[in-house]
């Protein structure tokens, strides 16, 4: 069975409220869809999308449809989708880096695999070690009030983790927030913070040993994510946990930061390491070195969140849930059902693939372009 056809669709969704962080804030979330053809009319989907408009290494909705149409797509037409390490290869020879672009492709066939075998995507990652995924909620950069009553409104939905943005002119106020945050939930509710990259060095030991008191669970990513000697400083210098997110995208960063005892979590995404299966070799690299993850969130859509799920439901070293709240956060989520949601988890799809599909009249309502590629 091969791929005949290849279909790619930008989206432009507006948010139900401004997500501002210290390195942007965005307003509409921009996806790109990829829809792959077999022989049979048999179709996987894959997704890669965009917060702020870019991702931390410069890739956009444009560049990812240039990469998809020029490079991506033509590596793997005409061939068989099962052969997901191949093609993976096949991909890193015609573009180098570009994981997000690459992540579309590589969610879409494991979507074509797991229908052509006929079961869910968890059980090509090893299986299934658990039903469904604790999502957390992040709180943007806003007023106390503005964050108090999202905290009240998200709890009354069953949420139990959030995740405080950081990153405001002056860290007391930063310090301030997580404060009454921390007041405001019962002592089982989890609170973390986010700092986005936003502190220096010395900033980040002040405001997180500050924020020690407030029973934060972790302090993601409080410097520059290439300052890794400044973030092992950080770690050895702090009482509170630390979570590696821009420092480690890649297996390869997430053994360096290993290595460097720069965090103790990771924070794996399934789109910027280039899909499922760099995603998987990442959290890999974690458990060997003993370190626990948590699936980071880039404002998913329907295939993307899905995608999400299988990883964290076939990885038991993700303890720390994750963030694919995007059908809360979106004006409309575009996919033909929502992910079941239940007692504050998302529950992971059990269809062959990833388990969902694109409305096409809803993706229709917020499309911006769209093209197809065809032959090889």
């Amino acid at each position: 069975m091969k791929i005949v056809k290849a279909e790619v669709l930008l989206t432009k969704v507006p948010l139900r409220r401004a997500h501002k962080m210290a390195i942007g804030t965005t307003y509409h979330q921009e996806c790109v869809f990829l829809r792959l053809t077999l022989e049979d009319g048999t179709t996987g989907w894959g997704e890669a999308p965009h917060m702020v408009r870019h991702s931390g290494y410069g890739e956009t909705q444009q560049t990812v449809a240039t990469s998809l149409r020029d490079f991506l797509i033509p590596s793997v037409m005409g061939k068989d989708p099962t052969c997901l390490e191949e093609h993976q290869v096949a991909m890193d020879r015609a573009l180098p880096w570009n994981g997000r672009a690459k992540s579309a492709v590589n969610l879409a066939l494991y979507d074509l695999t797991g229908k052509i075998l006929e079961t869910p995507v968890f059980n090509l990652l090893g299986g299934k070690c658990r039903e469904a995924m604790p999502l957390s909620w992040s709180i943007p950069i806003i007023d106390v009030d503005g964050a108090l009553a999202e905290v009240e409104e998200m709890m009354s939905r069953g949420i139990r983790i959030f995740k405080v943005k950081a990153g405001r002119a002056d860290p007391a106020d930063d310090v301030e927030i997580v404060r009454r945050v921390r007041e405001a939930v019962a002592e089982d509710v989890s609170v973390r913070v986010d700092a986005n990259q936003a502190y220096d060095v010395k900033t980040a030991i002040r405001v997180t040993n500050a924020m020690q008191p407030y029973d934060i669970a972790f302090m993601e990513q409080p410097v520059r994510g290439a300052d890794i000697e400044g973030l092992a400083i950080v770690n050895a210098s702090v009482g509170v946990p630390i979570m590696a997110d821009e420092a480690a995208k890649t297996p390869s960063e997430v053994y360096e930061v290993a290595r460097r005892r720069a965090a103790d979590i990771i924070s794996v995404y399934v789109n910027p390491p280039g899909g499922l299966l760099n995603a998987k070799k990442m959290i890999a690299v974690a458990e060997a070195a003993r370190l626990e993850c948590y699936l980071g969130g880039a404002l998913e859509g329907p295939i993307g969140a899905r995608a999400c799920l299988h990883l964290a439901c076939s990885s038991p070293s993700v303890v720390f849930g994750g963030e694919m709240g995007g059908q809360f956060l979106l004006a409309e989520d575009l996919g033909t059902e929502e992910i079941q949601f239940e007692a504050g988890a998302l529950v992971v799809p059990s269809a062959p693939g990833l388990g969902g599909e694109l409305d096409m009249a809803k993706v229709r309502r917020y499309l911006t372009d769209q093209f197809e590629v065809t032959g090889r």
